[in-house]
């Protein structure tokens, strides 16, 4: 979870975007995103990855991980 956490956050500022830009863009609030990078709570996925690709430009792969990514198909996240 903390990969996938930093891996956001870092997106995020390689973008140049605040918490509070990229939630508006993600339309979800601004704590949500917050407790996403600090690793307080996990977006649902399915809908955040594709999100985040339109947003950040990036592919899920990127974003979380193989290592998250098996944790969430274990989970039945995906």
């Amino acid at each position: 979870m903390v990969y996938l956490a930093q891996r956001l956050q870092q997106l995020r500022r390689q973008k140049g975007l605040s918490q509070e830009n990229l939630a508006e863009q993600l339309g979800v609030s601004r704590q949500a995103v917050g407790k996403w990078e600090s690793g307080a709570a996990v977006p649902e996925l399915e809908k955040l990855l594709e999100e985040v690709r339109l947003v950040i430009g990036e592919y899920g792969d990127s974003v979380s991980g193989e290592e998250e990514q098996q944790y969430f198909e274990e989970q039945n996240y995906y």
